[in-house]
């Protein structure tokens, strides 16, 4: 009878087990330790006999941490079964037990609930406390048994189902050794051996990249993958990183190092620069080998610097011009090549002309023009002082060209022609009296703009005209002309005509000298820079004195 319900008793557990593992999914997380959720949850625990509790560990082991106590009664068997989860390969099962005497200890692994083998046993009359057991399980393994037989009381915690998982490379390290700079990448293949794993690839240095970004897949085992390792002669240098493929906990990591050099270049520079004059245009013609620009550097640019490989000259002295070739991500720098180059003064190309002035005009008023060269600067008078007035005529005289820029020209001295022109004077004869008599003299209005003494010419001899005054002395018309013919400076004047008509003259006849009483009263008037007295008809000088 107790044989026939212990029968019946593991075939209903069978029927329910595998309902429940075709109706439910797994639940037991891999790699970590069962809760007392886990053991309370169906979709976990998938079968149990009756005298299987979770609740009260034995010798208060377990709590929330333990499956519990399995109670064997009489020759009865008790097991519990959890299933684990249905995506993932196992790999080991760990757990921990403490149990009685007299019976025996069993767990067991299976692929589909139907085909069970041990994975560990234990029997015998022993007592243990607390055992910690580690299994390897089988790769399929799907559902974990854990059993007592005869009068075994036992209590398991600690469950834990790890994962099978590998990650590893053919080699930690691989050294590319030495490229060229514009090399093609170098290319290095690793075998990565893995088992159920997704992990990703990455680089700890641009330099070196992978053909890859991921590696691996689930649910496989022991599967190989070629990746490619490249590294980048794109820039110079020595380089070293990892190549790192990492995921689900595994990690490996491939040492990648190599070194990357530039070419070498050389300068040459075959140009016997010396020196120049401060005008002249200095190409230079250094070239590298590498076909790079060559960089031009001066040691004085307050003197000359260099720019699109031309010299650009501030002013005379000294400089040194070294020609450099610095490189780039190609080309190391080539050995620099200095030259002195010495500048002198240039003579400015120069014309000078200058434009006739007239007479009374100062030097200083005559214009002078620059030409040919058209350098900037100031032109002045060598030896001879700008306020000179020179007489009419032609001269040869000194001048000197100050340039502005006199750090790169010379001052420069040269012989100007200028001609002096003879000025034109004027003569003016307005509001003569021209009604006269005999011995009444009277001054002559007529004005000579130069100041220069008037020339009078008479047609009759009726009259004389001395210092500007005229005397009548005889009775009639005369034709007097006022004219001035020129000298070395002034040009001659045109012809003035006055008529004049005389009459007798019945004056007393006049004093010789005037009181001072008679000067007071005296006209006064200025002719050719002196001053007359008129009084009386008559002429007297400063002093009072008749004029005859």
């Amino acid at each position: 009878m107790c044989r026939i319900f212990v029968l019946m008793k593991k075939i209903a557990m069978i029927v329910a087990g595998l309902m429940l593992a075709m109706t439910m999914s797994a639940q037991l997380a891999w790699d970590t330790e069962m809760t007392k959720n886990d053991f309370n949850n169906a979709q976990t625990v998938i079968s149990k006999t009756e005298n299987v509790d979770f609740s009260n560990p034995v010798l208060g082991l377990g709590g929330g941490l333990s499956i519990g106590k399995i109670s064997i009664l009489s020759a009865y068997d008790d097991e519990c079964v959890i299933t684990l989860s249905q995506t993932g390969i196992a790999e080991k099962l760990t757990f921990a037990w403490q149990g009685g005497s007299n019976g025996t200890l069993t767990v067991s692994q299976s692929p589909d609930h139907n085909t069970w083998s041990p994975v560990y046993t234990a029997e015998g009359n022993t007592f243990s406390t607390d055992t910690e057991v580690e299994v390897n399980l089988a790769t399929n393994t799907r559902y974990l048994k854990f059993a007592a037989s005869a009068r075994t009381a036992v209590a398991f915690r600690k469950i834990k189902v790890t994962e099978l998982k590998s990650l590893s490379a053919g080699t930690d390290e691989w050294p590319f050794g030495s490229g060229m700079v514009d090399d093609a990448d170098g290319v290095k293949t690793v075998t990565v051996t893995w088992t159920n794993i997704v992990a990703a690839v990455s680089s700890t240095d641009s330099h070196f990249s992978a053909s890859l970004t991921t590696i691996g897949q689930k649910n496989l085992i022991n599967q190989t993958t070629q990746l490619n390792i490249r590294y980048s002669h794109a820039e110079a240098g020595t380089h070293s990183g990892e190549i790192v493929i990492a995921g689900e906990g595994r990690e490996v990591r491939i040492a990648v190092s190599g070194e990357t050099k530039k070419y070498d270049q050389t300068l040459t520079w075959i140009q016997n620069i010396g020196e120049c004059i401060a005008t002249d245009q200095v190409v230079l013609n250094a070239f590298a080998s590498s076909g790079i620009a060559v960089v031009y550097e001066s040691s004085d640019p307050g003197i000359a610097y260099v720019e699109d490989g031309v010299v650009q000259i501030v002013k005379a002295g000294t400089v040194t011009l070294t020609a450099t070739q610095p490189g780039n991500y190609k080309f190391n720098a080539a050995e620099p090549i200095a030259k002195t180059l010495t500048i002198r003064k240039a003579d400015p190309m120069i014309g000078v002309t200058v434009a006739d002035i007239t007479y009374g005009q100062a030097l200083s008023e005559a214009v002078m023009t620059e030409h040919i060269g058209q350098v900037e600067g100031t032109l002045s008078w060598v030896d001879i002082d700008p306020a000179t007035v020179l007489n009419a005529g032609d001269y040869a005289l000194t001048v000197l060209f100050t340039p502005t820029n006199t750090g790169i020209y010379n001052t420069r001295t040269m012989q100007v022609a200028l001609h002096v022109n003879k000025a034109i004077q004027t003569i003016v004869w307005d509001g003569q009296q021209t009604e006269l008599t005999v011995g009444e003299a009277i001054p002559s209005t007529a004005v000579l703009s130069s100041g220069l003494e008037i020339t009078y010419a008479f047609t009759e001899c009726l009259l004389s005209i001395e210092n500007g005054v005229i005397t009548p002395e005889n009775e009639g018309e005369v034709t007097v002309v006022a004219y001035h013919p020129g000298n070395e400076n002034y040009l001659p004047t045109t012809v003035i005509m006055t008529v004049f008509h005389i009459a007798a003259g019945q004056h007393p006849t006049p004093v010789k000298q005037l009181t001072a009483e008679q000067q007071k009263t005296a006209r006064k008037f200025l002719h050719a820079g002196h001053v007359y007295l008129h009084f009386d008809g008559r002429v007297y000088d400063a002093s009072g004195k008749r004029i005859d």
